[in-house]
C-alpha cells in the first residue's frame, strides 16, 4: 500500500541528500548522529508527502517535509494543522521550492513524545498536503537530540545574570520578603535569592532578582524573576515580574529613558517588555522567527 509514495520519497532523499533509512527503522523516529535532527518513518495516507525531518536550531524545534516531485504550488506561507491523539495544533508553516517547513512549539512536545501516530495538514497554496507519521520512537529521539540544539544568539543584547554573591542580594531579599515567607509557609523549605543591579544613568537603576525554589511552586523552571526600577534614590518599585526566562538588556532601544527588558525563554522565544509609564508593559511582541 502507498508504494508509489515510498518510492518517491527514496527519490526524494537522494536529491536532497538526506540519508536512506534502513528497512527495519521505517516505522521507527532515528537520530541523524551529530545533528540536532531526526528522520521520520515513511509517511502514509498521503499523495503529496514523501517525507520528513523533525529539527532543532538556536531552540526553535521545526518539522521539515518533503515534498513530491513535481508537486504543484508556490513558495511562501502555508497553515498547518498538526493532530496527536485528542491534541491539536494550529500551526505556522511555510513552503520553499520541493520543502515546507512547520513551526513546531514547544508545549506540542509533550504530545510528540507521548504519542502514536501524528496526522500533519496544510493549507494556503495550490494543493492541500496531508499525511500520517509514526511516533514510534520519538520519545527516546527527541531526548537524545535535543541537548544537541544550538542556542539563540543573543550577542546583540547584554545578558542580566543574578548571583546570590553580589552585594544587591541583601536588598532583593528585603524587596521579596512577602515571599519569601509565603514560600516557606506552602513548601516548608527557604527559597534562594539571587540578584543583579544595572545602572542606567542619570541617577535611575534596575534590580534583577530571582527566588528559585520547588518547580511545583514557580512552574518548570523552579524561579521567579522580578525587576525593580528606582529614580533618583526613591523608593524601589516592581516593574516586571516573570518565570523561566534567561534575562537581557538591550542598551540601544529605550522607551521613555528607560531600556527595553529582552526576555529568551527556555524553548528559544525572545519576547521585549517596553517602558511605558513607570513600568514595563506585559509582552509588547515577540521577535519574529526565521524558518
Amino acid at each position: 500500500m502507498f508504494t508509489s509514495i515510498r518510492l518517491m520519497a527514496v527519490l526524494t532523499a537522494c536529491l536532497s541528500g538526506w540519508p536512506l533509512l534502513p528497512a527495519t527503522a521505517a516505522e521507527r523516529w532515528a537520530a541523524v548522529e551529530g545533528e540536532a535532527s531526526a528522520d521520520l518513518p515513511l509517511p502514509t495516507r498521503t499523495k503529496t508527502i514523501a517525507g520528513g525531518k523533525f529539527t532543532c536550531a538556536e531552540q526553535r524545534w521545526s518539522l521539515n517535509l518533503a515534498l513530491a516531485p513535481d508537486t504543484a504550488g508556490e513558495n511562501g506561507e502555508r497553515q498547518a494543522d498538526l493532530t496527536i491523539g485528542s491534541s491539536q495544533f494550529n500551526l505556522k508553516a511555510a513552503r520553499k521550492d520541493a520543502f515546507i517547513s512547520v513551526d513546531i512549539p514547544s508545549d506540542a512536545l509533550p504530545s510528540l513524545r507521548s504519542g502514536i501516530r501524528m496526522t500533519i495538514s496544510i493549507a494556503g497554496g495550490k494543493v492541500r498536503h496531508e499525511a500520517r507519521f509514526s511516533l514510534i520512537g520519538s520519545r527516546r529521539v527527541i531526548e537524545e537530540i535535543a541537548p544537541r540544539c544550538s542556542k539563540r544568539d543573543m550577542s546583540a543584547y547584554r545578558a542580566v545574570i543574578p548571583s546570590a554573591f553580589n552585594p544587591e542580594t541583601a536588598l532583593a531579599r528585603e524587596l521579596l520578603e512577602t515571599e519569601i515567607k509565603a514560600f516557606k509557609t506552602a513548601t516548608k523549605s527557604t527559597p534562594s535569592v539571587a540578584a543583579a543591579m544595572e545602572n542606567i544613568g542619570d541617577g535611575r537603576r534596575l534590580l534583577v532578582a530571582t527566588i528559585c525554589g520547588s518547580s511545583w511552586y514557580y512552574g518548570n523552571s523552579g524561579c521567579n524573576i522580578t525587576v525593580h526600577a528606582q529614580r533618583h534614590d526613591a523608593a524601589w518599585s516592581r516593574v516586571y515580574e516573570t518565570e523561566g526566562v534567561a534575562m537581557h538588556i538591550d542598551p540601544k532601544t529605550q522607551s521613555q529613558d528607560w531600556p527595553d527588558l529582552v526576555a529568551l525563554t527556555f524553548d528559544g522565544h525572545i519576547i521585549v517588555w517596553k517602558w511605558m509609564d513607570n513600568t514595563y508593559l506585559p509582552p509588547a511582541f515577540e521577535e519574529p522567527q526565521d524558518n
